[in-house]
């Protein structure tokens, strides 16, 4: 993984063709989980959340004067209001921003009056992973504060929705499993430093409110069984991040590696 997520696994919107991120219905979690669920359901939160790394990566490193100077963007677009195609990890994102003052007023560009970044993006393509290889749709709207000259942390808030169809190997490595994916997210209070070496986030949370098919092969049509789950990814300053399934599995995320293991 990039910083910062490897400044998130470095902390996640679309719609492809064939479906519409953002109009997918997310039901309530449901109770009664097994463990070997559970882990499918972890593995899949870690692939969303390096979908999502590519946009925060970005919008750090195309806000002037708010970047680390140890990051360096893919490109960098020439204007401070503009709308932008950059590929990441096999994803490829439209992208676009605008910086607003501390009343909420929209800014012609970043300056001195700027305290907020607000980003949209729209991804699609494959993702590949350590253990799966996933069909993305993603669509993001994100916040970020502490963008003035002299602060040192960004903070992100911002919500997401995700589609992904994933053939992967089991947290056990034993089976091949095939997902459907659809989930709606948020991520609050996610503080990095801008002088990081590390890019591991501070603190905050990134929740998955998530609906997804188990399926018997690459068919999206071929279901075996239907979940519905609550995904918390607490960040902790450390390379170490806490994932907990539904109130009831936990497991660490190592952002270094992207390995997790059952708590």
């Amino acid at each position: 993984m990039k910083p910062p997520f490897r400044a998130c696994a470095a902390l996640a919107l679309i719609a492809l063709p064939f479906v519409a991120g953002c109009g997918n219905k997310v039901t309530a979690p449901a109770t009664g989980m097994t463990s070997n669920t559970a882990d499918d359901i972890a593995v899949q939160a870690v692939a969303g959340l390096s979908v999502v790394s590519g946009d925060i990566q970005f919008a750090i490193t195309t806000t002037p004067q708010s970047a680390p100077s140890r990051v360096r963007p893919l490109a960098m677009p020439a204007r401070a209001l503009w709308d932008t195609t950059f590929v990441s990890g096999g994803i490829t994102y439209q992208a676009s921003r605008s910086f607003y003052d501390a009343a909420d007023n929209l800014l012609p560009g970043y300056g001195p009056l700027a305290v907020r970044l607000h980003w949209t993006s729209r991804a699609y393509g494959t993702y590949e992973g350590p253990r799966d290889t996933a069909i993305v749709g993603h669509d993001a709207l994100l916040d970020v504060r502490g963008i003035q000259f002299g602060q040192d942390t960004l903070q992100f808030d911002g919500a997401c929705h995700d589609t992904l169809q994933n053939s992967f190997r089991s947290l056990d490595g034993t089976r091949q499993r095939f997902f459907l994916w659809v989930s709606s997210s948020t991520v609050n209070g996610v503080h990095i430093l801008k002088s990081s070496t590390t890019g591991w986030p501070l603190d905050g949370t990134a929740t998955f409110t998530v609906s997804a098919d188990r399926l018997r092969t690459n068919n999206r049509t071929d279901v075996e069984a239907h979940f519905d789950a609550l995904v918390v990814v607490t960040f902790n300053g450390t390379s170490q991040a806490t994932i907990v399934v539904s109130g009831s599995y936990t497991y660490h995320w190592n952002l270094l590696t992207g390995s997790i293991t059952r708590g």
